[in-house]
C-alpha cells in the first residue's frame, strides 16, 4: 500500500508520514487507556497485544498470552467450541457481537459481552480485534431487580387473591341478603302501594346489577376459572364478558396443545389480553378484535389485533411512556419478567401488540 493512502474502503485519502504516525499514537493511546479489554490477534490468531483493561480483567501478562491459544485459554471448558466458532466467524471477515461468558485466570467464570471485528486491508484479513466488557455486576443487579419484581407481583396477586375472595365472601354475599329482603319487601308491599312497589323494584334492580358488577370484578382481579381450567377457559370466559360489555366482536384462537402453564405466565398472558382489549375498547375504535394464542417447540406466541385507523399515535404513546405501569409498558414488563419480548406493529389498517415468551423459561419440564 503507498504511504498516502488507506485502503480500509475502496476510497483513498492522503496521509502525510506525519498525520500516519500520529494517528498510530493516538490509536495506540486510546486502546492503553480504554476501560474496555481489547486484545489483538493476527491473522492466524496468534496473539499480537492486549491493552492494561484486558490484563486486568483476565489476570493475565501479555508475556503469558504470547504463548497460548486465547480461545483455551479463557473460554470455560463447556464454552470452548463456542468460542472457536466465533472466533472462526470473525476470522472470515465476519463482525460479531454477543453476551457470554469466560474464565478468569483465577477460575472465576464472568459474563462478558464480547465484540469481535475483523480488521480488514487491501480486502486481506491483517488481524482481528476482540473487546470484552466484564457485566457480571450489572447481569446480578437485573438478577436481583427480576426477583424483586416477581416477589411483588406474587404479592400482588395474593392481595388480588384477598380482595376477591373478600368481595365473594362478604360483599356480594351481603348483596344477595339485600336483594332477598328487596324481594319479600315488595312482596309485603303488593298492590296497596304502586309507588312504593316501584321504588322497591327499582331499588332491587340496582342491587342486582351491584352484585353482577361486583362478582365480575372479584373474578376479574382473580378468574376462579384461571386456576381450575387454565388459560383454555378463563380467556373465552374474558372474550364473552368483554363483547357483553362492548359489543365489540372478538376472534379467538388457543393452540389445541396448549395445556397448562406455570401459575405466573398464565396469570401474565391473561392480564396481557385484558389489558390489550381495553387498550382496544379505549382508543382503536375498531368493531373487532383478534386473539390468538399458540405454542410451539420452542416459543408461546401472543397477539392482539384490531382494525382501528386512528389510535396508533396513543399506542406508540404507551409504548414510550416508561413512566406508567399500565396499558403498554405494563404490558412489557410482564413479557421481560418472562424473559420475553414485546412489539408493536402499528399501521393504516389497524394495530397489532406481539408477546413473544421463550419456551424453555417459562414452562415445567
Amino acid at each position: 500500500m503507498k504511504e498516502h493512502e488507506f485502503s480500509g474502503t475502496h476510497t483513498a485519502f492522503p496521509f502525510s508520514r506525519m498525520d500516519v504516525c500520529a494517528s498510530a499514537t493516538y490509536l495506540r493511546a486510546l486502546i492503553e487507556n480504554s476501560p474496555i479489554a481489547i486484545v489483538a490477534l493476527d491473522a492466524q490468531h496468534r496473539f499480537t497485544m492486549c491493552n492494561p483493561a484486558f490484563e486486568k480483567l483476565f489476570q493475565y501478562t501479555s508475556k503469558e498470552l504470547f504463548s497460548q491459544d486465547l480461545d483455551q485459554l479463557i473460554a470455560a471448558p463447556k464454552m470452548v467450541e463456542e468460542a472457536m466458532q466465533l472466533s472462526g466467524m470473525v476470522l472470515r471477515g465476519r463482525k460479531v457481537h454477543t453476551v457470554t461468558q469466560r474464565r478468569r485466570r483465577d477460575g472465576m467464570v464472568v459474563d462478558i459481552e464480547l465484540y469481535g471485528i475483523p480488521l480488514m486491508v487491501n480486502g486481506e484479513l491483517a488481524g482481528v480485534y476482540g473487546l470484552y466488557q466484564d457485566i457480571t455486576e450489572r447481569n446480578n443487579a437485573q438478577t436481583v431487580f427480576r426477583v424483586m419484581s416477581d416477589q411483588m407481583e406474587n404479592l400482588q396477586q395474593e392481595e388480588r387473591r384477598r380482595i376477591a375472595r373478600d368481595f365473594h365472601d362478604s360483599t356480594s354475599q351481603e348483596l344477595a341478603v339485600l336483594n332477598w329482603n328487596l324481594t319479600r319487601l315488595k312482596n309485603l308491599v303488593g298492590d296497596r302501594d304502586e309507588a312504593l312497589k316501584t321504588l322497591v323494584q327499582e331499588t332491587k334492580e340496582i342491587a342486582s346489577q351491584c352484585s353482577a358488577k361486583i362478582r365480575s370484578a372479584s373474578y376479574l382481579l382473580h378468574p376462579p376459572l384461571l386456576g381450575e381450567g387454565g388459560l383454555t377457559q378463563a380467556l373465552p370466559w374474558l372474550v364473552e364478558g368483554f363483547e357483553q360489555r362492548s359489543g365489540i366482536r372478538v376472534t379467538l384462537e388457543i393452540s389445541s396443545d396448549l395445556g397448562r402453564l406455570p401459575d405466573e405466565v398464565e396469570i401474565a398472558i391473561f392480564r396481557i389480553v385484558q389489558e390489550g382489549l381495553a387498550n382496544v375498547l379505549r382508543h382503536s375504535g375498531s368493531p373487532i378484535a383478534r386473539i390468538a394464542l399458540h405454542r410451539n417447540q420452542n416459543w408461546l406466541k401472543l397477539s392482539v389485533s384490531d382494525e382501528g385507523k386512528d389510535h396508533s399515535r396513543e399506542v406508540l404513546i404507551q409504548a414510550r411512556d416508561s413512566r406508567s405501569g399500565v396499558g403498554i409498558s405494563g404490558m412489557r414488563e410482564r413479557v421481560e419478567q418472562l424473559r420475553g419480548c414485546l412489539t408493536i406493529d402499528c399501521n393504516g389498517e389497524g394495530t397489532t401488540v406481539m408477546a413473544t415468551i421463550p419456551v424453555e423459561m417459562s414452562f415445567h419440564g
